[in-house]
C-alpha cells in the first residue's frame, strides 16, 4: 500500500469527449487522507493539510478486484484486499477471505458499525448460528458482542466499517496493521 505521505501521484486520465478542459481540471476530490488500492491508483495531487500532513486529491476509479492480490493477515486462514480507507476516521472497505475451517477465534466487538455482504461461501457466527451465504447482508452494530466465527467453506465477504475497526488490538492479531 502506498502511504499518502509518500507523494506518489498518478497522471490524470484522458479527458472524456464532451467534457470541457475547465470541468475536467476541477473534477477532482476535496483533499483527504485515503489509502487502499483505489486511492493509491487515483491520487493526482498532494496538498499539505492544516496539521502539516499530506492530503491527497483523487478522481473516480474502477478496480478489477480479480487483478489484485490477496494480502495475508497474521490470523491463519484470513487474507484481504484493502480497497479504500479513510485514514482520518478509520472507515474502510475491503474484500476479506476466510479459508475453510478458519474464522475469528473469540467474542469481540467493534468500535464502529460493521457491514458485510457475502459474495461466496458459508460464514457462521457460532453462538447465534447466523450464517452468511452468497447474497447475504450482515450488520453488526457498534459495540455489539459477536463471534467466534467459522468459515464452513472458503468465504469471501465485502466488509465495510464506518469508523475504526476495534477499540483495542485483538489478541488474535500480532500486527497492529491487521486491526486497522
Amino acid at each position: 500500500m502506498i502511504d499518502t505521505n509518500s507523494g506518489r501521484l498518478v497522471p490524470p486520465p484522458p479527458r472524456p469527449e464532451g467534457v470541457t478542459v475547465e470541468e475536467w481540471l476541477n473534477n477532482i476530490s476535496e483533499p483527504a487522507r485515503y489509502s487502499g488500492e483505489a486511492p493509491d491508483r487515483s491520487r493526482e495531487q498532494v496538498e499539505t493539510g492544516p496539521d502539516g500532513g499530506a492530503l491527497g486529491r483523487f478522481r473516480e476509479i474502477l478496480l478489477r478486484t480479480d487483478d489484485l492480490g490477496w494480502v495475508e493477515k497474521t490470523l491463519a486462514g484470513l487474507s484481504h484486499k484493502p480497497l479504500w480507507r479513510d485514514d482520518e476516521t478509520g472507515a474502510s472497505i475491503s474484500l476479506v477471505r476466510f479459508e475453510k475451517g478458519s474464522g475469528i477465534p473469540s467474542r469481540h466487538s467493534h468500535a464502529s458499525n460493521q457491514f458485510m455482504f457475502c459474495m461466496k461461501g458459508r460464514y457462521t457466527y457460532v453462538p447465534t448460528g447466523l450464517t452468511l451465504t452468497e447474497g447475504s447482508f450482515y450488520w453488526n452494530p457498534k459495540g455489539s458482542m459477536h463471534g467466534p466465527t467459522l468459515a464452513e467453506e472458503e468465504s469471501i465477504l465485502l466488509e465495510v466499517y464506518d469508523g475504526p475497526h476495534y477499540p483495542t488490538q485483538p489478541d488474535w492479531y500480532s500486527s497492529p496493521e491487521d486491526a486497522r
